[in-house]
């Protein structure tokens, strides 16, 4: 049985329990570089997301919250700093994510889970438009849009790729 190490408490655990945390969220533009990934066991994904919660929340004082981690780590100072240091990231990149919701042409991410089956077929799709699976999903969603609501889409990338779904459709 293969194991990781915990990057906030800093113990062992199973592979199966690996948690995956992206220190800048991907909805935020954050990628699946290690440099970005931080491999957690579950309880420390769940505390520094409370955790970052609270530092977001004003009826959490920043003590309040350090009091919080010495009560979970007891005498786990490195945990402690650790999660502290992941969820204050995670609040920043939040904030950053609400200020950039008051600019219209800022980037947001959406995300899905697809059925393997249906996924197969995706990448099948892709393969025939030459596209990326983002372009694509990101063309019939902009068509339907479009369609929907009459919109005009001024993005040359974001109407190549409209263009290419309708021509082989």
């Amino acid at each position: 049985m293969s194991v990781f190490k915990c990057e906030c408490c800093l113990d062992l655990y199973p592979d199966i329990h690996q948690h995956i945390h992206h220190r800048i969220p991907r909805s935020l533009g954050g990628l699946d570089t290690p440099s970005n990934l931080v491999k957690l066991c579950p309880g420390c994904h769940d505390t520094l997301h409370n955790i970052a919660y609270k530092l977001l929340n004003k009826k959490f004082s920043q003590a309040s919250v350090i009091d919080s981690l010495k009560l979970i780590y007891k005498d786990n100072g490195a945990a402690q700093k650790n999660c502290l240091e992941l969820a204050v990231i995670v609040r920043d990149s939040v904030i950053k994510g609400r200020e950039s919701v008051r600019d219209p042409d800022s980037l947001c991410g959406i995300s899905t889970t697809l059925r393997r089956i249906h996924k197969n077929h995706v990448t099948i799709r892709c393969r025939e438009l030459n596209l990326s699976q983002e372009d694509y999903v990101r063309g019939l969603i902009l068509s339907d849009i479009k369609k929907r609501f009459g919109l005009a889409l001024d993005v040359p990338s974001e109407t190549i790729v409209i263009k290419r779904l309708k021509q082989k459709i």
